[in-house]
């Protein structure tokens, strides 16, 4: 995840457009470069650099969405280990409950979708996109309740209910906080047909901030 979103920031910057920016602005103040010293055309033709760098992001993106084929048995898990044992405060156990729902709807709907796109499953294109969106959906549902989760653990925290609470939690706490930040984004513009960013390295941007979080958290996320 976190090559992948950071090789579509590094793409969009490697774009030859970006070098005729910097050149016209050095041209433009600094004086004594005058308009014959540098010459750099502008094009919207990527470099062939950027063009490689770009396929390889996207086979990165393919096979983080191929390992999550196999997602549904563990959430399965966490969805019968979930409703056995929910957490001891009310609104967390709720929560905890709402967020295996929507995950248990998630992932086959984003399976059916991958596989659509790889011709496996004969769907059609309209269908294929459709996948796409309302599993986004439901993915964006599991953020917006890691929210509520935050909120509530904070305040049992503040009350006082927990004695003990160390340094490293409160740190994974905000680790946690700045993910979600991050991945909210990212869900509504997945989640809507026409998305929310004009451009990939937005997605980048979120991305890589989320995937840093991920790792710092130690989620086995792909």
């Amino acid at each position: 995840m976190l090559i992948q979103y950071t090789l579509d920031i590094i793409t969009h910057h490697l774009d030859v457009r970006t070098t005729y920016r910097l050149v016209t602005i050095v041209k433009r103040y600094i004086p004594f470069l005058g308009p014959s010293s540098i010459i750099v055309a502008s094009t919207t033709t990527p470099s062939p650099l950027s063009s490689r760098l770009k396929i390889l992001s996207g086979k990165l993106a393919d096979v983080r969405i191929l390992l999550r084929l196999l997602g549904l048995p563990p959430t399965y898990q966490w969805f019968l280990a979930t409703h056995a044992s929910p957490p001891s405060d009310p609104i967390l156990a709720k929560v905890a409950k709402l967020q295996t729902y929507a995950n248990m709807l998630y992932f086959p709907l984003e399976n059916a979708a991958y596989l659509g796109s790889h011709s496996i499953l004969p769907i059609s294109k309209a269908t294929e996109i459709s996948l796409w969106v309302w599993s986004c959906r439901f993915w964006a549902a599991h953020v917006a309740l890691e929210f509520v989760r935050l909120y509530r653990e904070r305040q049992i925290r503040l009350k006082g209910k927990e004695k003990e609470t160390d340094d490293n939690e409160v740190r994974r706490w905000w680790a946690s906080l700045i993910m979600n930040i991050a991945y909210a984004p990212l869900t509504i513009h997945w989640s809507l047909e026409e998305g929310l960013f004009s451009r990939d390295v937005d997605v980048g941007y979120f991305g890589v901030i989320a995937a840093i979080a991920s790792i710092y958290l130690g989620y086995p996320t792909s």
